[in-house]
């Protein structure tokens, strides 16, 4: 069981909030549209990059488990789409991620290492049910 602790406080400037985990920092803001500065990345860009990192290192976590594994390459475009209701509250309402890969498997070998992919990516496991998403595989 893993346990995250993320301090994230509002700064003085457009909605730019900075993030501290531990040892590490980021910043994520708004675009200047919405407000804010567009110094950083959004909060939705974050959780479309978590689903696609996530994917990325448990494909690594599987290829480190499995020696008759070699991953060649390993891509993942994660796509989402907002919808802004009239009390003004908005969600991410659907996902689409596409994942490229190549290893040195056989063609079923290979799906069933995306399948496990998704299966066991944490990320995905975490939105699956709470938004829509659609995954194909190139």
């Amino acid at each position: 069981m893993g346990k995250y602790i993320v301090h994230s406080t509002l700064r003085p400037i457009g909605s730019q909030v900075i993030n501290k985990l531990g040892i590490h920092s980021f910043l994520s803001d708004e675009p200047v549209a919405a407000k804010g500065t567009d110094a950083a990345p959004n909060p939705v860009q974050y959780l479309l990059a978590a689903v696609g990192s996530c994917m990325g290192a448990t494909a690594r976590d599987i290829e480190n488990r499995e020696d008759s594994l070699t991953i060649k390459s390993f891509n993942v475009d994660v796509h989402g789409e907002t919808t802004t209701y009239a009390d003004q509250s908005s969600k991410v309402t659907h996902i689409d991620i596409k994942i490229k890969s190549e290893t040195n498997l056989d063609p079923v070998d290979q799906q069933t290492f995306l399948n496990e992919v998704v299966r066991q990516c944490t990320v995905h496991s975490s939105l699956e049910g709470s938004v829509p998403m659609d995954i194909s595989f190139e």
